[in-house]
């Protein structure tokens, strides 16, 4: 049996690429199921698990110069049908017992539905049971982080077409804390009146497992998911429908300030201070280090607690950049677009991300962007010859100094005003439920609202949300009908 342990390679990302390369071995020599009695299974899984969240999320680039970004999901749906083989027909319980539990606990195609099955299984595995324990404590966190004051209920989902009855269903967008919807009878109970369209903060792998639940709805559930390996996933569990449209896609349509003949700064860098590990400010400021951009001045921008953004001016000054960097912490969003004009360019180098923001709001005040090709949750296509470049982590210091160099060649708000923006993205999203409604025989009368990408309540029309206080108010009598919260929502 393949030990999970399988290297000495003090490198996390080599070994746990060395673990998955192993276990597709093993599994294509018929090794992969254990006779009865052995307890390796368990330990692998759990190890194959960690890989594959270090390969995918922390270890992005290292996988992509490696493999590829898409290697992993794709070479576990290569092998599917051995499990599904050996779970339906393999000799000994035993070995049916592991193969589910492979295909359940692992993101193989179908692991929502597999997961669902075996955690209606009594006696419950105590590996599932782990699992889904480890799902609702890392959910009930984040909602105890919301639990502070009152949350309206148009802070986390919004109406965006009305309900005219069951023939003529409404669709809800839940764009925070979706976990909060997880539950199998409050979204039987909202299915009854909404289609969804669910908006993560970020990829799939960092999905906890919430996501299943809305796979077991009768109507099919829209995920808006920009990143291929994202959609790679989602593609393959049931009931799912992954589309390209998120987030930051919804950015406002509004014109931005004059820019100065001569911008201050050559750089700017937009991303939470709270989360420099995912957002990789360390390496921004190691860039800045090269010596292609030793004489680069940049600005950092972005939200984040005082003692983060104090920990990063500390680091800015041990590194001698106090001079060449400034930071502009917590700036309200309208004002954003007034320190962007003082920019050349935008960079940005997060790990994960689901349809971020900055990205189209640098295209809207015309700063091409030099951004890390092993970024999840971007739909590349954005990034093209009118808008900036994508670039491995080796490359980018060449690619911030020849964007810079060049930024008089590229015309990333003329390519926004064509592709990008609140209106753009709502009609492209009208397109996929109006198909979708078509395909399930539900009737169309009425088209989405228009939609923005930020916001207490996300309508580019503010008079829209006034149209769906109602509806509002039968979401929010829906979840009190369920019995007591972890938190408190209100109408207003």
């Amino acid at each position: 049996m393949l030990n999970p342990d399988c290297t000495a390679e003090p490198d996390e990302g080599m070994k746990a690429l060395a673990l998955l390369e192993n276990f597709f071995a093993a599994v294509d020599r018929g090794e992969s199921l254990p006779m009865p009695g052995h307890t390796a299974p368990t330990q692998l899984r759990e190890a194959l698990h960690r890989a594959l969240l270090r390969l995918l999320i922390w270890d992005r680039p290292y996988l992509q110069g490696e493999r590829g970004l898409l290697w992993p999901l794709a070479e576990l749906a290569k092998r599917t049908g051995v499990f599904e083989a050996a779970a339906a027909s393999a000799s000994r319980p035993e070995q049916r017992r592991q193969a589910r539990l492979f295909l359940a606990l692992l993101p193989f195609p179908g692991q929502w539905r597999r997961l669902d099955r075996e955690a209606d299984r009594r006696p419950l595995e105590p590996e599932v049971a782990q699992r889904l324990r480890a799902v609702a404590s890392k959910a009930a966190v984040k909602v105890r982080s919301r639990a502070k004051q009152p949350l309206r209920i148009r802070n986390i989902c919004q109406v965006i077409k009305p309900y005219h009855g069951p023939q003529e269903k409404g669709i809800l967008r839940i764009f925070s804390i979706p976990y909060l919807f997880a539950s199998d009878p409050l979204l039987e109970l909202l299915s009854s009146r909404y289609l969804f369209y669910v908006e993560p903060a970020m990829g799939v792998m960092f999905r906890h497992g919430w996501g299943r639940a809305f796979g077991k709805l009768h109507d099919p559930c829209v995920f808006g998911m920009p990143g291929a390996d994202d959609r790679q996933f989602l593609t393959g569990q049931d009931n799912i429908v992954p589309v390209p449209i998120a987030h930051g896609d919804f950015l406002e349509d509004i014109d931005p300030p004059p820019r100065p003949t001569e911008p201050r700064f050559d750089l700017v860098f937009n991303a939470t201070f709270d989360d420099p590990a995912r957002k990789r400010h360390q390496l921004m400021l190691e860039l800045l280090l090269r010596p292609e951009l030793r004489q680069a001045t940049a600005l950092f921008l972005g939200r984040g607690e005082e003692s983060a953004v104090a920990d990063f001016s500390r680091r800015v000054q041990a590194l001698d950049l106090d001079r060449r960097v400034s930071v502009a912490a917590n700036v309200r969003r309208g004002a954003v677009p007034e320190y962007l004009a003082q920019c050349k360019i935008g960079v940005h180098l997060s790990l994960n991300e689901n349809g971020c923001r900055c990205i189209p709001e640098f295209f809207r005040s015309d700063l091409p962007c030099v951004v890390s090709s092993a970024m999840a949750g971007l739909d590349f296509s954005m990034i093209n010859e009118a808008t900036g470049r994508a670039a491995t982590d080796p490359e980018l210091a060449s690619a911030i100094t020849a964007t810079l160099g060049e930024r008089a060649r590229f015309q990333p708000r003329r390519w926004f005003l064509q592709n990008c923006g609140s209106r753009r993205a709502t009609a492209r999203l009208n397109t996929i439920f109006r198909e979708l409604f078509a395909a399930h025989g539900y009737r169309w009368s009425e088209d989405l609202v228009p939609l923005t990408g930020s916001g207490a309540s996300r309508y580019a029309v503010a008079a829209d949300y006034q149209r769906f206080v109602s509806e509002f108010q039968w979401i929010l009598d829906a979840f009190q009908h369920l019995g007591p919260l972890p938190l408190k929502l209100i109408l207003e």
